[in-house]
Protein backbone atom coordinates (compact mmCIF):
# COMPACT_ATOMS: atom_id res chain seq x y z
CA UNK A 1 0.00 0.00 0.00
CA UNK A 2 2.44 2.55 0.77
CA UNK A 3 4.50 1.68 -2.49
CA UNK A 4 1.34 2.82 -4.30
CA UNK A 5 0.54 5.65 -2.76
CA UNK A 6 4.19 6.64 -2.88
CA UNK A 7 4.19 5.87 -6.74
CA UNK A 8 0.94 7.72 -6.74
CA UNK A 9 2.21 11.17 -5.01
CA UNK A 10 5.62 11.06 -7.19
CA UNK A 11 3.20 11.00 -10.05
CA UNK A 12 0.77 14.04 -9.25
CA UNK A 13 3.95 16.17 -7.98
CA UNK A 14 5.60 15.07 -11.68
CA UNK A 15 2.33 16.49 -13.50
CA UNK A 16 1.83 19.20 -11.37
CA UNK A 17 5.31 20.68 -11.78
CA UNK A 18 4.49 20.10 -15.81
CA UNK A 19 1.22 21.56 -16.06
CA UNK A 20 2.17 24.48 -13.69
CA UNK A 21 5.38 25.71 -15.89
CA UNK A 22 4.34 25.03 -19.12
CA UNK A 23 0.91 26.98 -18.06
CA UNK A 24 2.98 30.12 -15.86
CA UNK A 25 4.86 30.06 -19.05
CA UNK A 26 4.76 34.06 -20.25
CA UNK A 27 5.11 32.37 -24.02
CA UNK A 28 3.04 29.57 -24.19
CA UNK A 29 -0.35 31.21 -25.67
CA UNK A 30 1.73 32.62 -28.56
CA UNK A 31 3.47 29.11 -29.17
CA UNK A 32 0.06 27.39 -28.82
CA UNK A 33 -1.67 29.89 -31.37
CA UNK A 34 1.76 29.30 -33.55
CA UNK A 35 1.64 25.83 -33.42
CA UNK A 36 -1.86 25.06 -33.61
CA UNK A 37 -2.15 27.05 -37.06
CA UNK A 38 0.75 25.28 -38.53
CA UNK A 39 -1.40 21.86 -37.32
CA UNK A 40 -4.41 22.66 -38.81
CA UNK A 41 -3.28 21.37 -42.57
CA UNK A 42 -0.58 18.75 -41.95
CA UNK A 43 -1.86 15.95 -43.02
CA UNK A 44 -1.29 12.95 -39.77
CA UNK A 45 0.81 10.70 -41.22
CA UNK A 46 3.87 13.65 -41.44
CA UNK A 47 2.31 13.51 -37.51
CA UNK A 48 3.13 9.60 -37.03
CA UNK A 49 6.22 9.55 -38.75
CA UNK A 50 7.52 12.71 -36.19
CA UNK A 51 6.52 10.56 -33.35
CA UNK A 52 7.89 7.74 -34.48
CA UNK A 53 11.11 9.25 -34.86
CA UNK A 54 10.60 10.18 -31.02
CA UNK A 55 10.22 6.64 -30.33
CA UNK A 56 13.00 5.43 -31.74
CA UNK A 57 15.36 7.95 -30.12
CA UNK A 58 14.19 7.02 -26.81
CA UNK A 59 14.65 3.43 -27.65
CA UNK A 60 18.24 4.37 -28.82
CA UNK A 61 18.83 6.59 -25.25
CA UNK A 62 17.16 3.14 -23.52
CA UNK A 63 19.69 1.01 -25.45
CA UNK A 64 22.78 3.33 -24.17
CA UNK A 65 21.28 2.95 -20.50
CA UNK A 66 20.27 -0.92 -20.88
CA UNK A 67 24.20 -1.60 -21.58
CA UNK A 68 25.46 0.17 -18.76
CA UNK A 69 23.45 -1.23 -16.10
CA UNK A 70 22.57 -4.75 -17.02
CA UNK A 71 25.35 -5.93 -15.59
CA UNK A 72 25.16 -4.76 -12.05
CA UNK A 73 21.16 -4.98 -12.36
CA UNK A 74 18.43 -7.51 -12.72
CA UNK A 75 16.05 -5.75 -15.29
CA UNK A 76 14.96 -5.88 -18.46
CA UNK A 77 14.63 -3.49 -21.59
CA UNK A 78 10.96 -2.92 -20.76
CA UNK A 79 11.50 -1.52 -17.61
CA UNK A 80 14.90 0.05 -18.71
CA UNK A 81 12.48 2.21 -21.27
CA UNK A 82 10.19 3.19 -18.26
CA UNK A 83 13.01 4.55 -16.56
CA UNK A 84 14.01 6.81 -19.17
CA UNK A 85 10.84 7.94 -19.77
CA UNK A 86 10.21 8.93 -16.06
CA UNK A 87 13.49 10.70 -15.88
CA UNK A 88 12.22 12.93 -18.57
CA UNK A 89 9.20 13.87 -16.40
CA UNK A 90 11.75 14.83 -13.81
CA UNK A 91 14.06 16.21 -15.93
CA UNK A 92 11.28 18.62 -17.13
CA UNK A 93 11.31 21.05 -14.22
CA UNK A 94 15.04 20.80 -13.00
CA UNK A 95 17.74 22.84 -14.05
CA UNK A 96 20.06 21.20 -16.25
CA UNK A 97 18.16 18.56 -15.97
CA UNK A 98 19.72 17.11 -12.90
CA UNK A 99 16.04 15.34 -12.16
CA UNK A 100 17.00 13.17 -14.70
CA UNK A 101 19.24 11.13 -12.67
CA UNK A 102 16.55 10.47 -9.76
CA UNK A 103 14.25 9.00 -12.25
CA UNK A 104 16.36 6.70 -13.83
CA UNK A 105 17.68 5.09 -10.66
CA UNK A 106 14.67 4.73 -9.04
CA UNK A 107 14.02 1.15 -11.11
CA UNK A 108 17.83 -0.38 -10.27
CA UNK A 109 18.68 -2.35 -7.27
CA UNK A 110 19.09 -0.50 -4.47
CA UNK A 111 23.28 -1.56 -3.79
CA UNK A 112 23.20 -0.18 -7.50
CA UNK A 113 21.97 2.94 -7.47
CA UNK A 114 25.06 4.61 -6.80
CA UNK A 115 26.80 3.37 -9.50
CA UNK A 116 24.19 3.48 -11.85
CA UNK A 117 24.13 7.51 -11.69
CA UNK A 118 27.80 7.55 -12.05
CA UNK A 119 27.16 5.71 -15.61
CA UNK A 120 24.75 7.39 -16.33
CA UNK A 121 27.48 10.26 -16.23
CA UNK A 122 28.91 8.20 -19.10
CA UNK A 123 26.36 7.86 -21.52
CA UNK A 124 25.39 11.99 -21.02
CA UNK A 125 29.75 12.79 -21.66
CA UNK A 126 29.15 10.45 -24.67
CA UNK A 127 26.06 12.36 -26.04
CA UNK A 128 28.23 15.73 -25.24
CA UNK A 129 31.10 14.37 -27.10
CA UNK A 130 29.34 13.38 -30.04
CA UNK A 131 27.35 17.04 -29.66
CA UNK A 132 30.75 18.69 -29.30
CA UNK A 133 32.26 17.01 -31.92
CA UNK A 134 29.70 17.72 -34.83
CA UNK A 135 28.83 20.97 -33.35
CA UNK A 136 32.13 22.31 -33.79
CA UNK A 137 33.25 21.42 -37.37
CA UNK A 138 29.56 22.82 -38.08
CA UNK A 139 30.89 25.70 -36.29
CA UNK A 140 34.16 25.72 -37.87
CA UNK A 141 32.96 26.15 -41.59
CA UNK A 142 29.53 28.50 -40.71
CA UNK A 143 30.82 31.04 -38.48
CA UNK A 144 34.08 32.41 -40.19
CA UNK A 145 33.04 35.74 -38.81
CA UNK A 146 34.75 34.69 -34.97
CA UNK A 147 37.83 33.32 -36.07
CA UNK A 148 39.14 32.61 -32.68
CA UNK A 149 35.78 30.68 -31.88
CA UNK A 150 36.12 29.04 -35.40
CA UNK A 151 39.85 27.88 -34.51
CA UNK A 152 39.41 27.32 -30.78
CA UNK A 153 35.65 25.13 -31.39
CA UNK A 154 37.47 22.01 -32.89
CA UNK A 155 39.81 21.50 -29.51
CA UNK A 156 36.78 21.22 -27.71
CA UNK A 157 35.42 17.82 -28.98
CA UNK A 158 39.33 16.83 -28.96
CA UNK A 159 39.64 17.39 -25.49
CA UNK A 160 36.11 16.05 -24.33
CA UNK A 161 36.93 12.89 -26.32
CA UNK A 162 40.37 12.62 -24.58
CA UNK A 163 38.86 12.86 -21.13
CA UNK A 164 36.49 10.55 -21.93
CA UNK A 165 38.92 7.46 -22.83
CA UNK A 166 41.27 8.63 -20.57
CA UNK A 167 42.13 6.64 -17.10
CA UNK A 168 43.26 8.82 -14.34
CA UNK A 169 45.96 6.80 -12.29
CA UNK A 170 45.50 7.67 -8.95
CA UNK A 171 41.96 6.85 -9.25
CA UNK A 172 43.53 2.86 -9.56
CA UNK A 173 44.66 2.89 -6.00
CA UNK A 174 40.97 3.36 -4.89
CA UNK A 175 38.56 0.22 -5.37
CA UNK A 176 35.24 1.60 -4.89
CA UNK A 177 36.16 4.42 -7.38
CA UNK A 178 37.17 1.77 -9.96
CA UNK A 179 33.95 0.42 -9.42
CA UNK A 180 32.54 3.56 -11.52
CA UNK A 181 34.70 2.96 -14.41
CA UNK A 182 33.30 1.56 -17.89
CA UNK A 183 35.50 -0.07 -20.43
CA UNK A 184 36.88 0.81 -23.37
CA UNK A 185 34.40 -1.18 -25.92
CA UNK A 186 31.14 -0.15 -23.60
CA UNK A 187 32.65 3.64 -24.00
CA UNK A 188 32.93 3.40 -27.54
CA UNK A 189 29.35 1.40 -27.83
CA UNK A 190 28.09 4.63 -25.83
CA UNK A 191 29.74 7.03 -28.88
CA UNK A 192 28.02 4.80 -31.76
CA UNK A 193 24.50 5.10 -30.39
CA UNK A 194 25.02 8.38 -29.31
CA UNK A 195 25.85 9.55 -32.65
CA UNK A 196 23.02 7.32 -34.06
CA UNK A 197 20.36 9.50 -31.05
CA UNK A 198 22.08 12.73 -33.04
CA UNK A 199 21.06 11.52 -36.31
CA UNK A 200 17.45 10.25 -35.54
CA UNK A 201 17.45 14.38 -33.81
CA UNK A 202 18.64 15.86 -36.83
CA UNK A 203 16.06 14.22 -38.83
CA UNK A 204 13.58 15.17 -36.74
CA UNK A 205 14.46 18.58 -37.25
CA UNK A 206 14.27 18.62 -41.27
CA UNK A 207 11.35 16.81 -41.31
CA UNK A 208 9.60 19.40 -39.19
CA UNK A 209 11.10 21.75 -41.76
CA UNK A 210 9.40 19.81 -44.54
CA UNK A 211 6.45 19.76 -43.39
CA UNK A 212 6.32 23.38 -42.36
CA UNK A 213 7.60 24.06 -45.95
CA UNK A 214 10.09 25.79 -45.03
CA UNK A 215 12.59 26.73 -48.07
CA UNK A 216 15.87 24.90 -46.67
CA UNK A 217 18.07 22.39 -47.50
CA UNK A 218 18.70 19.43 -45.73
CA UNK A 219 22.38 20.13 -45.19
CA UNK A 220 21.77 23.58 -43.89
CA UNK A 221 19.31 22.43 -41.45
CA UNK A 222 21.65 19.65 -40.16
CA UNK A 223 24.32 22.66 -39.89
CA UNK A 224 21.74 24.85 -37.86
CA UNK A 225 20.93 22.30 -35.49
CA UNK A 226 24.48 20.82 -34.92
CA UNK A 227 25.56 24.72 -33.85
CA UNK A 228 21.99 24.70 -31.78
CA UNK A 229 22.79 21.68 -29.71
CA UNK A 230 26.63 22.88 -29.47
CA UNK A 231 24.87 26.31 -28.09
CA UNK A 232 22.14 24.45 -25.77
CA UNK A 233 24.60 22.01 -24.04
CA UNK A 234 26.63 24.53 -22.56
CA UNK A 235 23.63 26.75 -21.67
CA UNK A 236 22.38 26.45 -17.77
CA UNK A 237 19.02 25.92 -18.54
CA UNK A 238 15.28 23.71 -18.12
CA UNK A 239 13.40 21.75 -20.28
CA UNK A 240 10.78 24.48 -20.24
CA UNK A 241 13.06 27.34 -20.88
CA UNK A 242 14.60 25.16 -23.70
CA UNK A 243 11.59 26.40 -25.61
CA UNK A 244 12.31 29.70 -25.64
CA UNK A 245 16.26 29.38 -25.86
CA UNK A 246 15.89 26.99 -28.72
CA UNK A 247 13.48 29.47 -30.86
CA UNK A 248 15.21 32.60 -30.51
CA UNK A 249 18.60 30.83 -31.25
CA UNK A 250 17.62 29.11 -34.06
CA UNK A 251 16.33 32.76 -35.19
CA UNK A 252 19.68 33.78 -34.94
CA UNK A 253 21.50 31.07 -36.60
CA UNK A 254 19.28 31.14 -39.30
CA UNK A 255 19.06 34.56 -40.13
CA UNK A 256 21.49 35.11 -42.74
CA UNK A 257 19.47 32.82 -44.95
CA UNK A 258 15.96 32.38 -43.81
CA UNK A 259 14.30 35.48 -41.87
CA UNK A 260 10.19 34.16 -41.20
CA UNK A 261 10.23 34.24 -37.68
CA UNK A 262 6.94 32.57 -37.03
CA UNK A 263 7.75 29.57 -39.10
CA UNK A 264 11.05 28.73 -37.40
CA UNK A 265 9.50 29.34 -33.91
CA UNK A 266 6.84 27.06 -34.98
CA UNK A 267 9.87 24.63 -36.11
CA UNK A 268 11.48 24.83 -33.12
CA UNK A 269 7.79 24.43 -30.66
CA UNK A 270 7.06 21.40 -32.41
CA UNK A 271 10.64 19.81 -31.77
CA UNK A 272 10.19 20.83 -28.10
CA UNK A 273 6.59 19.20 -27.82
CA UNK A 274 7.70 16.00 -28.95
CA UNK A 275 11.11 15.53 -27.51
CA UNK A 276 10.20 17.13 -24.43
CA UNK A 277 6.86 17.57 -23.17
CA UNK A 278 5.19 14.75 -24.80
CA UNK A 279 7.93 12.10 -23.38
CA UNK A 280 7.62 13.75 -20.00
CA UNK A 281 3.87 13.42 -19.41
CA UNK A 282 4.44 9.87 -20.52
CA UNK A 283 7.03 9.52 -18.15
CA UNK A 284 4.87 11.40 -15.41
CA UNK A 285 2.12 8.36 -16.14
CA UNK A 286 4.31 5.97 -15.73
CA UNK A 287 4.73 6.66 -12.25
CA UNK A 288 1.38 5.40 -12.02
CA UNK A 289 1.80 1.90 -12.25
CA UNK A 290 5.57 2.30 -10.49
CA UNK A 291 6.35 0.67 -7.01
CA UNK A 292 9.42 1.44 -5.23
CA UNK A 293 12.02 -1.31 -4.89
CA UNK A 294 13.38 -1.67 -1.30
Amino acid sequence: MFKKTTGFVLFLICALFIFQTVKDNQNWEQLRTQVVGQIKNIPSYKWLLLLALMLINFLVESLKWFRLIKKNNQINFANTFKSVMVGQAFAFFTPNRVGEYFGRIMYLDKASKLQGAAQMAWSSFAQLIITLSIGSMALFFYAPIYPLLRWLSPLIGIAALFFYFYKIPFLTRFPKWQLLQIEVPLKIDLLLLSFCRYLVFSFQYIWVANILNLPIEANQIFITVSILLLCISVLPTISITELVVRGQLLVFILAPIYTDTIRILSLSSIIWLINFLVPSIIGAFLLLGYRLKQ
